[in-house]
């Protein structure tokens, strides 16, 4: 099964390690279900996690210009159709691998209202870990 991570979870899970979010990649990292990225989600998460880590601990990243496919254990996709985003700032919708995907996961509101978009389901990462009984 492959689920899509929105950035702000990854982001929680980094920096929150008691968060839901922490618990939902954990599943990720015990091989329960596998991500799909493009190279712009890669890129996003990079870019907020580096953001976040210089307003938080007020020090410099020390991630490169991306992170690795290998190093979140993700399948590596192209990007879908820029036409078929919700809206442009959503590059995990972007990605060739969420029309494969069982779930998308995110904390985004306006993801969230979408329900079912493409045939895959939008959840946060409480509901995924009650879909999955983790």
């Amino acid at each position: 099964m492959i689920v899509v991570f929105d950035t702000n979870v990854v982001v929680e899970a980094i920096f929150w390690p008691r968060s839901t979010a922490r618990r939902v990649l954990t599943g990720l990292a015990l091989r329960r279900y596998k991500t799909a990225v493009c190279q712009e989600i890669l890129d996003e998460y990079a870019a907020v996690t580096a953001e976040l880590r210089v307003r938080l601990f007020r020090k410099p990243s020390r991630l490169g210009a991306g992170v690795d496919c290998r190093q979140i254990r993700a399948c590596r996709t192209n990007p879908a159709s820029r036409q078929t985003q919700p809206r442009p700032e959503d590059n995990c919708c972007d990605c060739g691998g969420c029309r494969q995907a069982a779930f998308l996961v995110t904390q985004d509101r306006d993801l969230l209202v979408l329900e079912k978009p493409f045939g895959v389901q939008i959840v946060t990462p409480v509901q995924l870990l009650r879909e999955l009984r983790l």
